[in-house]
């Protein structure tokens, strides 16, 4: 089965490729630890039921020692496509409340859990989003229902195979993670790292809380340090594949492997404050004409990570924007505070 039928599938190669070739080159620059990413996944409410693990780093915990992370994102998403035999509306906005645990058992393995809460509904950004589109000269042409509705539709052949239109809320599908790490140059700041998880199907299919399915995923991630301009400057990167199990949503449409792959740069140009800018891809999780459903994906995450005075946390907060017209969510804001924090 070909893993990608559009003209985008050559570009996705190239950058899971150039992943790779980051994983395996480092640069051998002294650092400071100073990678921050954003613990983010992709939103759309008809692929975030699957088992994408959220962006990482190749940095583990120290052994004996159990990091913790709260995350919030609001998600909010206008979208439509139709084909000859398709209709799609995407109309909505989701929110992921997550609990992460990462610990080190010993010196070649950390094994971790993320809990979700999932919760969608019409929500309440519509109206800001559409004055903040105008302001810049930005298209609406998206955003053609009324504001602040809900409606996650799905037409084929003129039958309905799927229909959300009454707010749903509930446990999300939990990810069992286990990392082992390849390489570790804690004096260069250089890290190589192989992570594997597996995604339970403890949500609903009918709520869009999860699949309905076990998928498993194995991926390489690579990070490395070095200084900009006298401060800690942190590059990450990673590639692997997403193995789906045989779900419940859009089922006769789902396709068996999802390639996947990120980067990111931060830097701490203050002592407490790093900015944040991280680029993370997917293959197609569907055979759908309607690209907002079956293209592959592309989004950036942009922000900040602050780091209070005499406090043993991070604050985190980043802004998701599509940087082109595929699957992914329209717009998305992340709020986080981690106990893992770069310095």
């Amino acid at each position: 089965m070909l893993l990608f039928s559009d003209r985008r599938a050559s570009s996705l190669y190239a950058f899971i490729i150039g992943v790779c070739l980051f994983a395996f080159a480092p640069s051998g620059v002294a650092g400071n630890g100073a990678n921050t990413v954003f613990a983010l996944r992709n939103h759309n409410p008809f692929l975030q039921v699957f088992g994408l693990p959220a962006f990482q780093t190749a940095t583990l915990s120290v052994e004996g020692e159990t990091d913790y992370a709260l995350s919030l994102d609001l998600a909010n998403n206008a979208d439509f496509g139709d084909s000859d035999t398709e209709n799609l509306l995407i109309d909505g906005e989701s929110y992921f409340l997550t609990l992460s645990a990462r610990r080190r058992i010993s010196d070649w393995l950390e094994i971790g859990a993320d809990i979700p809460l999932v919760t969608h509904n019409g929500g309440f950004m519509d109206g800001g989003i559409k004055k903040w589109h105008d302001m810049f000269g930005m298209s609406n042409t998206k955003r053609r229902g009324a504001d602040d509705q809900l409606r996650y539709l799905y037409q084929a052949n003129g039958s309905t195979l799927y229909d959300l239109s009454s707010s749903a809320s509930g446990i999300g599908d939990i990810q069992l993670t286990a990392a082992m790490p390849l390489r570790e140059q804690s004096e260069h700041g250089y890290a190589l790292t192989l992570r594997s998880s597996i995604k339970l199907p403890t949500g609903d299919d009918k709520q869009l809380t999860g699949s309905g399915a076990v998928d498993f995923t194995t991926a390489l991630y690579a990070s490395d340090t070095g200084t900009l301009l006298g401060r800690p400057f942190g590059m990450s990167g990673f590639a692997g594949a997403l193995l789906l199990g045989e779900g419940d949503v859009l089922s006769t449409l789902q396709r068996d492997v999802v390639p996947f792959g990120g980067v990111s740069v931060s830097w701490w140009f203050a002592q407490r404050v790093s900015l944040s800018a991280q680029v993370q891809a997917q293959g197609a999780y569907f055979d759908s004409a309607i690209e907002e459903l079956g293209g592959s994906t592309i989004q950036l995450d942009v922000g900040f990570t602050w780091r209070p005075p005499a406090a043993k946390t991070c604050w985190k907060f980043a802004v998701v924007e599509d940087i082109q017209a595929d699957a992914t969510t329209d717009f998305a804001l992340h709020f986080g505070i981690d106990t893992r924090c770069g310095s």
